[in-house]
């Protein structure tokens, strides 16, 4: 029996099944119960009434009881019918769902065994999966279905739903060729049915397996063409219908019916033995015969034309050629040379193609061309396999043709860098980036984007589409880049898989090419890049699904090891050829270098790094640079420089560094505008390079507003507060100016503070940075930790400048972003507004010394009272400058009342002693001078309530070390200088 095809069931539809039978009605039975019951009625009513009238109503029992049997039939009979027509109707439903399937299940069966005239049309390249004969085509006849209806049947209605779910028709007959095969009939049609049995055999078995034996005669000259030459098995055609071919012998024909296809005009004339037997009566029709007996229904032929059989085969040849397959193909040799290549023609200028030779290939050589087969390549290869060299000997014969200005290579390794030194000295080569690195690599991959930008508008200016339609002089060339381990690189920076697709994408009419090499490309790479990457590579790799994921056949897994740069490439063609590539050797390197020697240095695709150290000359040339006419302006180093500021002749900009921008291939001046930006705060750990930049910036200040116009903190914890305290008092009058208020260390700086001032000066400066900005005045601070500063005070600084921080977390966390974080950073180097900074080296500033506040305490009143929390030590200082203090001790305010007469009274005690004199401490507040060595609670215990608001703050002036509060009468808290032993000067008024 010949083997029949069907489309194996689908799981996710419903089964089909039988209409359910309509069950036979159920016969209706007299109701004499309800007929009999109005009779006795009625003689009831009779007996009661002696009414004849009421035996009328016995006459309405067996009237209802006969209408209600007739009705129900009626009922009966119409259900019935109802449910004939919609079984009716569900087996026309069931024979279209039948329809459906069945066409599904032979286009399926006919996806997986095409027929010859199918082939012949060229759509679909040769499979070649076989390693012996496999089941061909007959033709097309009605045959059994794997569909299945479930339900039993019980009616013809059953039985035909069922019988047409079974057949099958036009559905591929598939049988096999081992018992031999004989077509009978007019000699045209077993002829084209014979070449179609034949194409069919080529398209599935290889060429290295499988031979054909034909006549020598005209129409079969085509086989002979056929690239099949294998020796593990043999296909014989005996035609009987030309003339000069005698029928062989009985031995000879048993032994070629294994693996043979008779042709004859009758079936006496065929070989006894064979297996099936075709009778071809028509174009359309043929009868089946296995071992003599009919089998099936009739069949329609698949029949092959000469031509087309020629054509075929002439392509198939190719194909084979391509591949190297097949015993008619030259062995590849386990070593090439650059020199066994065809030597390197003229300098070839155009931009159309890429071409280079990589390798020998059965035949000859292999030409890869990146723009014509391209414009992307994969390549795949494991460890040892030689996908470096592969890579070394592509690059080098594309420069060894096409001279820098046409094409250039940027180089990314991610195993070190070590894979493409021997070529690093090519003038075509723009630059290597390895994973060494990891910001230089990030760097140069985002400046990949900004390299599309420019070349969309050198098209676009030049009012091209492609870069092939540039003119010649036009400077654009091509652009190659090549990534070994892209596995490696995508696990590191993920967000550049983004990059990577974008070129992809846009990157053949723009000249930029890829070729992306890994161990294992397959799950890396997206469906955007494989897509647009027609040229796939692979080397000896480790498993099966490797090699089909990149060239379609298993073959690359079948390399052995001892054979370096064996691999297989396909084209784009669908067809994977074997191939050994070349090795690269130093002269062949010299004789590029050599041969390009005078030509200039390609155009780098992305800026160098920022420097490490940028002194004010650079950022002077770099400001140079962005304010001149020509836009972009460019360096002396030819790198693009973008101004500083919201607007770029804002002379209120403050320049204090330079931003990396590579993702546009240009720098800009890092400028901060205090009259239009948000204060601005440096964090950075220790030795970042915080106290640098915010030199830098006052220094911009005092260039543009002039010296007065920068305040700063720094100068002591007195002469700082009484800073604060007058910018508080100038904020809240409403007094308007240009001013720059500087504070380093900003979360440490109020730390040695008493509580209170601390917190005083913490609510002033944080009324400074809310007011301040619509008066004038602009805040400048750096911290080494941000979270110190407190959500509230944090927030107020709109401009952050990121110096280096101890971990990407911290980093981060402080509202930088992570990924430019760097263990290593060098003083000065950060970022700004998410771009890498590098600040500017100028020296710190020098502080104004602090001024020193009087040194002398001046008594020009008749009492001088002194409150002390040293009171004892105190009192040995005064009585040494000759005057004779009265000691106040708690309960002594007495003794002191009544020395009130003398000249000038001098009284001594601590806070303790002055709270319980409570006449004496009121005598003093008024007319007294006070005199307070200590803290708040002695100034509380004395000090009148009006001398502690020396400005918006009700605290009296902070003092250093040495130091006291002065009050006279009517008067403000002043800061003194305490006498000591040594300077016990005291200047009494008159003296």
């Amino acid at each position: 029996m010949p083997t029949r095809l069907f489309a194996p069931p689908d799981g996710t539809r419903l089964p089909l099944t039988l209409p359910a039978v309509v069950p036979e009605p159920t016969p209706t039975g007299f109701p004499f119960l309800a007929a009999l019951a109005p009779v006795v009625g009625a003689v009831v009513l009779w007996l009661v009434t002696h009414s004849v009238i009421s035996l009328a109503f016995a006459v309405l029992g067996p009237v209802l009881a006969v209408a209600t049997v007739l009705d129900g039939r009626r009922q009966v009979r119409r259900s019935v019918r109802r449910a004939n027509e919609e079984r009716i109707a569900a087996f026309a439903r069931l024979r279209a769902d039948v329809g459906v399937r069945h066409e599904e299940e032979a286009e399926t069966a006919w996806l997986r065994h095409p027929s010859a005239g199918r082939l012949s049309t060229g759509v679909e390249p040769p499979e070649w999966r076989a390693d012996g004969l496999a089941p061909v085509v007959l033709g097309a006849a009605a045959i059994e279905s794997a569909l299945r209806i479930e339900g039993v049947p019980a009616d013809e209605f059953d039985r035909e739903a069922l019988d047409h779910a079974r057949r099958l028709e036009g559905a591929p007959v598939v049988v096999d060729l081992a018992g031999g095969i004989g077509f009978v009939g007019p000699t045209p049609l077993v002829r084209a049915a014979a070449r179609a049995l034949l194409v069919q055999c080529a398209h599935l078995v290889r060429p290295d397996a499988l031979a054909f034996d034909a006549p020598d005669a005209e129409p079969w000259a085509w086989v002979a063409r056929l690239p099949h030459a294998g020796s593990a098995a043999m296909l014989v055609l005996r035609d009987l219908t030309l003339p000069s071919v005698l029928e062989p012998a009985s031995g000879e024909a048993e032994s070629r019916s294994a693996h043979a296809i008779v042709l004859a005009p009758a079936v006496e004339r065929l070989p006894p033995g064979l297996a099936i037997v075709v009778r071809i009566d028509g174009p359309r029709t043929a009868t089946l015969l296995q071992h003599g007996a009919v089998v099936g229904t009739a069949l329609a032929p698949d029949l092959l034309g000469a031509e087309q059989a020629d054509a075929w085969a002439v392509r198939a040849a190719a194909t084979a050629e391509r591949a190297g397959l097949g015993t008619r193909s030259s062995r590849l040799p386990q070593v090439v040379r650059l020199h066994d290549l065809a030597h390197p023609g003229a300098v070839d200028r155009r931009r159309s193609t890429l071409r280079a030779g990589v390798g020998l290939r059965a035949g000859g050589v292999l030409d890869l061309d990146l723009v014509a087969d391209g414009p992307h390549a994969i390549v795949a290869g494991t460890t040892g396999s030689g996908k470096s060299e592969f890579l070394l000997a592509w690059i080098l014969q594309m420069a060894a043709v096409h001279p820098p200005e046409r094409v250039a290579f940027l180089l990314v390794d991610f195993k070190g860098g070590s894979a493409f030194e021997p070529i690093l000295g090519l003038p075509h080569v723009a630059g290597l980036v390895t994973d060494l690195d990891e910001s230089e690599a990030e760097r140069a991959v985002q400046s990949l984007s900004a390299e599309l930008r420019h070349r969309e508008r050198a098209l676009r200016d030049a009012g091209v589409r492609d870069i092939g339609d540039l003119p010649d002089d036009a400077p654009l060339g091509r652009l190659v880049v090549v990534i070994d381990e892209f596995q490696a690189m995508i696990q590191r920076f993920r967000d550049l898989g983004t990059v990577v697709a974008d070129i992809a994408a846009r990157g053949r009419s723009l000249g930029v090419h890829l070729v992306l090499a890994s161990q294992r490309p397959n799950g890396v790479l997206g469906e955007q890049v494989t897509a647009n990457a027609p040229i796939r590579v692979s080397l000896r790799v480790m498993s099966r699904a490797d090699s089909v994921a990149v060239v379609g056949s298993d073959a690359a897994a079948a390399i052995p090891a001892d054979r370096p740069g064996r691999g297989v490439v396909d084209r784009g063609d669908g067809v994977p050829v074997p191939f050994q590539c070349a090795l690269v050797d130093a002269g062949s390197v010299d004789g590029v270098r050599a041969r390009f020697a005078a030509a200039p240095p390609v155009r780098r695709p992305w800026l160098d790094p920022l420097p490490t150290r940028l002194t004010a000359a650079d950022l002077e040339v770099a400001r140079a640079a962005a304010t001149a006419a020509a836009a972009p302006a460019t360096a002396a180093a030819g790198v693009p420089v973008r101004p500083a500021g919201r607007v770029a002749d804002d002379l209120s900009t403050v320049v204090f560094g330079l931003v990396d921008e590579p993702e546009q291939q240009r720098r800009s001046l890092a400028g901060w505008t205090p009259t239009a930006d948000a204060n601005l705060l440096v964090l950075g750990s220790p030795g970042s390079g915080r106290s640098t930049t915010l030199a830098a910036i006052e220094a911009g200040v005092r260039t543009r507003w002039g010296v007065g116009a920068v305040l700063r903190l720094g100068r002591g914890a007195p002469d700082d507060w009484q800073l604060l305290a007058d910018l508080v008092a100038s904020v809240r009058s409403g007094s308007s100016s240009q001013r720059l208020l500087v504070v380093d260390d900003l979360d440490t700086r109020f730390s040695s503070w008493p509580e209170e001032y601390r917190h005083a000066a913490t609510a002033m400066l944080v009324e400074l940075l809310t007011e301040g900005r619509r008066l004038g005045l602009a805040v400048a601070a750096g911290a080494s930790i941000g979270h110190r500063l407190g959500g509230g005070m944090r927030e107020l600084f709109g401009e952050l400048v990121h110096l280096r921080h101890p971990s990407r977390a911290e980093l981060a966390h402080a509202g930088g972003v992570g990924d430019l974080w760097q263990r290593d950073a060098t003083p000065g180097s950060g970022q700004w507004r998410a771009h890498r900074l590098q600040v500017v080296d100028v020296p710190p500033l020098r502080a104004t010394p602090a001024e020193k506040p009087p040194p002398a305490i001046v008594f020009d009143a008749d009492i001088v009272a002194v409150v002390s929390s040293a009171a004892q030590r105190d009192l040995g200082l005064l009585l040494a400058t000759g005057r004779t203090p009265i000691r106040l001790t708690p309960g002594g305010e007495r003794e002191v009342l009544a020395e009130l007469g003398r000249e000038q009274l001098v009284v001594v005690g601590d806070a303790d002693a002055w709270a319980s004199s409570y006449a004496l401490a009121a005598r003093a507040r008024d007319a007294a001078t006070v005199v307070v060595r200590g803290g708040l609670r002695e100034f509380r215990a004395l000090a009148p309530a009006s001398a502690g608001c020396t400005g918006p703050i009700a605290l009296p002036p902070l003092l250093g070390g040495g130091e006291c509060w002065v009050v006279r009468p009517g008067e403000a808290a002043r800061r003194h200088r305490w006498a000591t032993t040594e300077n016990a000067a005291y200047h009494v008024a008159g003296h």
